[in-house]
């Protein structure tokens, strides 16, 4: 739990694409009720594939290394494989936290998603309860 802790702090104190991106296809806002984390991602996006990935807002420790991270596994990925991506593929990193800190956890990811529904015109929005999943 230690080292998980250790790498919390790291990507909190070092995030990576931690800035508004100015050749943004798609930008999401997304905030979390529980905790105030506030959050705005954005995307470039060229033939359905994430090209750039950044994220800035008003964030939690959790939100801002578990947005940084998410930057690691979004680029490069096509759009309908992100669209698949839940708390699990979190868990898959390493990136366990306690339940009542998973908002914070997902919402870049669920800010994505829904970027990515918003680029594609297909009129859903998820919700935390779809990529939690609980």
């Amino acid at each position: 739990m230690e080292e998980l802790s250790v790498m919390i702090q790291e990507y909190a104190k070092n995030p990576l694409c931690n800035f508004a991106m100015k050749d943004y296809t798609i930008k999401q806002h997304e905030g979390n009720f529980i905790c105030w984390d506030d959050i705005t991602v954005y995307l470039h996006i060229e033939n359905n594939i994430v090209h750039a990935y950044s994220f800035d807002g008003n964030c939690s420790t959790i939100t801002t290394a578990a947005a940084s991270i998410l930057s690691e596994i979004i680029v490069w990925i096509d759009i309908h494989e992100v669209l698949t991506r839940d708390y699990s593929k979190i868990l898959s990193l390493w990136f366990e936290v306690s339940p009542r800190r998973k908002r914070a956890a997902v919402i870049a990811l669920l800010a994505s998603r829904n970027a990515i529904h918003k680029y594609l015109e297909d009129g859903k929005e998820d919700v935390f309860d779809d990529i939690i999943g609980d």
